[in-house]
């Protein structure tokens, strides 16, 4: 992704920071809840804040920090994930480009109560002071409407994957492959789903909570079996009923 002028400085996650108030703007407008604001609050919340690149396997943010900004995703994945000792990482959350993440704790002032991770290989987030997003959301009823309805269907989808826990490996890909056909998949003509995400068998692994050979493995016997195919622009699901019986738990809606 490209940017425009800006000033850089080190974040402290080790990934980079910067201003580019013409980008933030597009940011704003993809999502939900803040393209409902009037443009001259869209170039205010803009001016203020920061974009930040981030690394695979770069934290957002530690359990345990406080919320002091609106987080939204402009490029790649970030995985909410709630570590448990002994027992492989569970993953609560997952935000792509146009989502923000960490809604609730941000409005209530709070500290979080899980990790965030960038799940892909590359991640830009714009970081709106909250302080300031509270102020535009409050005075508009549409948009705070709207964030309400996403802090819901969040609060769906972290139950859900709770359901997820003692799941098999199968059952998680499954549910997680139709959840991102769901968020951000595009229908073909022939009816199969054309999801335009660049994950590799690590990141798709690290998502699901599994080994990368058993994500491997299952892949590609479902390949064999006409489920899903790959290409270097992403993944294709062709048969979501068939896949959908390998599930034990409904992914969630798009958003």
């Amino acid at each position: 992704m490209r940017h425009g002028s800006c000033c850089r400085s080190g974040c402290p996650h080790g990934g980079v920071t910067e201003r580019g108030t013409m980008d933030v703007r597009s940011i704003l407008r993809r999502h939900a809840a803040f393209s409902r604001l009037p443009d001259e609050v869209i170039d205010s919340l803009a001016r203020g804040a920061m974009l930040q690149r981030l690394r695979r396997g770069a934290p957002l943010w530690q359990v345990g920090e406080r919320a002091s900004a609106f987080v939204i995703v402009a490029h790649g994945l970030v995985k909410v994930q709630m570590a448990r000792a002994a027992v492989r990482e569970l993953v609560l959350g997952l935000a792509g480009p146009g989502e923000s993440v960490g809604d609730a704790a941000a409005i209530e002032n709070e500290t979080y109560d899980g990790d965030a991770i960038a799940l892909t290989e590359t991640v830009v987030i714009a970081r709106l002071p909250r302080e300031q997003a509270l102020a535009a959301l409050e005075r508009s009823g549409h948009a705070a409407l709207a964030m309400a309805r996403l802090f819901g269907q969040s609060t769906t989808t972290a139950n859900r994957r709770l359901a997820l826990f003692t799941a098999s490996a199968e059952e998680r890909l499954a549910t997680t492959l139709m959840e991102l056909g769901e968020r951000f998949g595009d229908e073909l003509e022939d009816g199969s789903t054309l999801i335009p995400l660049r994950l590799t068998r690590a990141e798709l692994a690290a998502l699901v909570g599994t080994t990368v050979e058993t994500t491997i493995r299952t892949l590609s016997r479902w390949s064999r079996e006409g489920l899903v195919t790959t290409t270097d622009g992403g993944m294709t699901l062709h048969d979501a009923n068939a896949l959908a019986r390998r599930t034990s738990v409904a992914p969630a809606p798009r958003a």
